[in-house]
């Protein structure tokens, strides 16, 4: 079985409660579960960033789902491609709300714009956004 990854950014369309987000999270698990799909999903600055990973061909119809859902608009696909491993292997969907002084802590810039910190050119090993989704990891198990 071939692994894949996608990571992208959207903006919530409207606002999400945290019942809200809870409930969603709960329906979100419970499905990652049965297409072995596993990932992060964070919110940051009222946008949501998410790396999942999975079967390719699961992988490829769970974003078009998302793509196409309504609580989210303005998506911009990150970064893709093909997995040895996968990088969050326990989670069927992790999820954090993380704070500017979190992102800026990470990433050490001053001004946080995340389309510059996600979108712009790197010199690292990793996309920006496994970068912040691996320190977020690291806070957890320290």
């Amino acid at each position: 079985m071939s692994l894949k990854f996608v990571s992208y950014m959207s903006y919530q369309s409207r606002i999400m409660s945290k019942k809200s987000i809870e409930d969603f999270l709960f329906q979100v698990r419970e499905k990652n579960k049965s297409l072995t799909i596993t990932g992060i999903l964070l919110l940051i600055q009222g946008k949501f960033v998410q790396y999942i990973e999975g079967p390719a061909e699961e992988i490829d119809k769970v974003y078009t789902s998302i793509s196409k859902d309504s609580r989210h608009t303005d998506m911009i696909l990150l970064d893709s491609g093909d997995l040895k491993e996968r990088q969050f292997e326990n989670w069927s969907m992790a999820y954090k709300e993380v704070t500017d002084k979190q992102i800026k802590d990470i990433i050490g810039r001053e001004e946080l714009n995340l389309e510059d910190i996600f979108l712009g050119k790197t010199k690292s090993e990793n996309h920006p956004v496994l970068e912040v989704l691996y320190n977020f990891v690291k806070t957890l198990s320290s």
